[in-house]
């Protein structure tokens, strides 16, 4: 029996989050959460009417644009390169 793509995704986004706190693989993991909150926050826009899963993809934005160079590993990595 295959695993349902609901597994998939869910390890998709616990892998995105702990690539987030690590601040490893910044803008990849931005990419995940600006589709997938772009994705639930038009839904619930529709069905409940909330907005904060657009604040999150905001958020994941930024990250997406400007990285995380300040306490990352992705920021060490930038600075070994530039010397």
């Amino acid at each position: 029996m295959m695993p349902s793509l609901t597994l998939f995704f869910t390890i998709l986004e616990t892998l995105g989050a702990i690539a987030y706190i690590l601040g490893f693989m910044t803008r990849l993991a931005a990419v995940w959460g600006v589709v997938e909150f772009a994705i639930t926050g038009t839904n619930g826009l529709i069905t409940r009417g909330f907005l904060n899963d657009y604040a999150l993809m905001a958020g994941s934005l930024v990250l997406l644009l400007n990285g995380s160079l300040l306490l990352s590993i992705d920021g060490l990595i930038a600075k070994k390169k530039k010397t």
